[in-house]
C-alpha cells in the first residue's frame, strides 16, 4: 500500500514539476523555473522513498524489468536536478525526462510485477544481471534522448521553429546529457561484461554465445562514440546514429536472444 501511495504521489510532483518547467521555458520566467527545481527534488525524495520501500523494505525483492527502469529515472532526475548548483546545469533537459520518468512509474503502478529473486542466484550471477538491465535501462533513455535529438536537428536544419521546438531546451543541452547517459551506461556494461566472464560458468558455452558477442558490439560502438567525442566532439547525426546502432545490438541481445531461447527452443540461459 505505501509502495503505491508513494508511487502515485511521486508521479503527480513529477507532472507539476514538468508543467512547472514548461511554462518557466515558455514564459522565460526564473521564478516558475526555481519552482519546477524545488517540486522535481521533493519528487525526487519522494521517488527515492519508494526505492528503498521497493529494495530495502522486504526480505524478498523482486527484481524486474520496470523496478530497474525506474531506478535507472531516479538516478537520471536527481543528476539533471543536482547540476543547477554546477557550472553546467541540464535542468532544462528534465522537459522530456520528466514525461520519461512519469511513464515508467505509470506502468510500475499499474502492471503486475514479474520479476526474479536474487536469492534464486549466487551473488555473483545477481550483480551481474543487475548491472546487465541497469545498463540496458539506461542506454535505452539514452537512445530515447538521442531520437529528441534528430527531431530538433532535423527541425533546426530546416529552419522550421513550431511551438513545440521552441520549447524543449537547446540542443546542445541535450546532446550534453545525452553523452552523460552513454557514459554512465557504458561503465554499467563494462561491469555488466567483467561480472559474466568473471561470474558465469562458459559464458559462450550456455546457449549465450549471440548475447555476448551482440553485447560486446554494442560495447564497442559505445566506446568508439565516447571516444570519438571526446577526441573529435562527434555530434548530431553521427553520434544519434551510433547512439541507435548500439540500442540495436543491445535489443537483439537483451530480447532476441530471450525469444530464440525461451519461445522458440524452450531453453532458459541457466540450462
Amino acid at each position: 500500500m505505501y509502495h503505491d501511495s508513494s508511487l502515485l504521489a511521486a508521479t503527480g510532483l513529477y507532472i507539476l514539476a514538468a508543467t512547472l518547467l514548461y511554462v518557466s521555458i515558455r514564459n522565460q520566467s526564473r521564478a516558475w523555473w526555481l519552482a519546477s527545481v524545488a517540486v522535481c527534488f521533493l519528487g525526487a525524495t519522494v521517488h527515492g522513498f519508494n526505492q528503498y520501500q521497493h529494495w530495502m523494505g522486504s526480505a524478498a525483492t523482486e527484481v524486474g524489468i520496470l523496478n530497474l527502469l525506474s531506478l535507472c529515472a531516479l538516478v537520471i532526475v536527481l543528476m539533471l536536478c543536482t547540476s543547477v548548483f554546477s557550472s553546467d546545469p541540464l535542468y532544462d533537459a528534465s522537459i522530456i525526462a520528466l514525461p520519461l520518468t512519469i511513464v515508467v512509474l505509470a506502468l510500475e503502478w499499474s502492471v503486475p510485477s514479474n520479476g526474479l529473486l536474487p536469492e534464486s542466484f549466487s551473488a555473483g550471477a545477481s550483480f551481474h544481471i543487475l548491472s546487465s538491465v541497469l545498463a540496458f535501462g539506461v542506454l535505452s533513455i539514452a537512445g530515447v534522448y538521442a531520437l529528441f535529438v534528430a527531431i530538433i536537428d532535423h527541425f533546426l536544419r530546416r529552419h522550421h521553429l513550431n511551438p513545440l521546438v521552441k520549447s524543449l531546451p537547446p540542443l546542445e543541452t541535450l546532446e550534453r546529457l545525452l553523452f552523460r547517459l552513454i557514459a554512465m551506461g557504458f561503465i554499467l556494461l563494462t561491469f555488466s561484461l567483467g561480472t559474466g566472464l568473471a561470474f558465469v560458468d562458459d559464458l559462450f558455452a550456455q546457449h549465450l554465445a549471440h548475447k555476448t558477442i551482440l553485447s560486446i558490439m554494442a560495447w564497442l560502438i559505445f566506446g568508439l562514440l565516447l571516444w570519438g567525442r571526446w577526441q573529435y566532439g562527434w555530434r548530431g547525426r553521427q553520434a544519434v546514429r551510433l547512439t541507435l546502432a548500439g540500442i540495436l545490438l543491445l535489443l537483439l541481445a537483451y530480447f532476441g536472444s530471450k525469444l530464440v531461447l525461451e519461445t522458440i527452443l524452450g531453453r532458459s540461459w541457466r540450462n
